[in-house]
């Protein structure tokens, strides 16, 4: 089952509809219940999610500290970055904090068509990228405002 046009995140809404359409076409929507892992560190990297409603925390475990809350992504993200990596496996656990729905892209599939229709390939690959440097920006901002006035304390 093919994922709807419109679960397809705001991140992702300079594609045009025909490239939308075939995202679309190699997604299948889920669903995952509050507390249910979406993922799990060190398995495999095989699909992303465009994240439709919800939220979803990403977890490491920090030695002498537990378990620490990296980042919470909520619905109009894309979750999942570690299949662009050589070693494709997660980096993180990923869980829901709430009921959550996404639209779920086979990786396999989407390389496929990549290959396949470069004009996609390169769409897409403009989109991830866009989303990608956005969460990199964030997360710049984030520890800038962390360790900004360490001086002070």
């Amino acid at each position: 089952m093919n994922a709807e046009i419109s679960t397809l995140p705001r991140a992702l809404g300079h594609l045009s509809r025909e490239h939308r359409l075939r995202l679309a076409e190699l997604s299948t929507p889920v669903r995952f219940a509050e507390g249910e892992y979406v993922f799990r560190e060190d398995e495999p990297a095989t699909r992303c999610w465009l994240l439709g409603t919800g939220s979803v925390v990403l977890t490491t475990l920090v030695p002498g500290r537990g378990t620490v809350a990296l980042e919470t992504l909520h619905g109009g993200d894309v979750l999942g970055w570690s299949w662009l990596g050589a070693r494709q496996v997660w980096q993180f656990d990923a869980r829901a904090t709430v009921t959550t729905v996404a639209a779920e892209v086979d990786i396999a599939a989407l390389e496929q068509m990549a290959l396949s229709r470069p004009d996609f390939g390169y769409a897409v690959t403009r989109a991830m990228s866009g989303v990608l440097i956005a969460r990199l920006q964030s997360t710049r901002a984030r520890l800038l405002d962390l360790y900004a006035n360490r001086g002070d304390r």
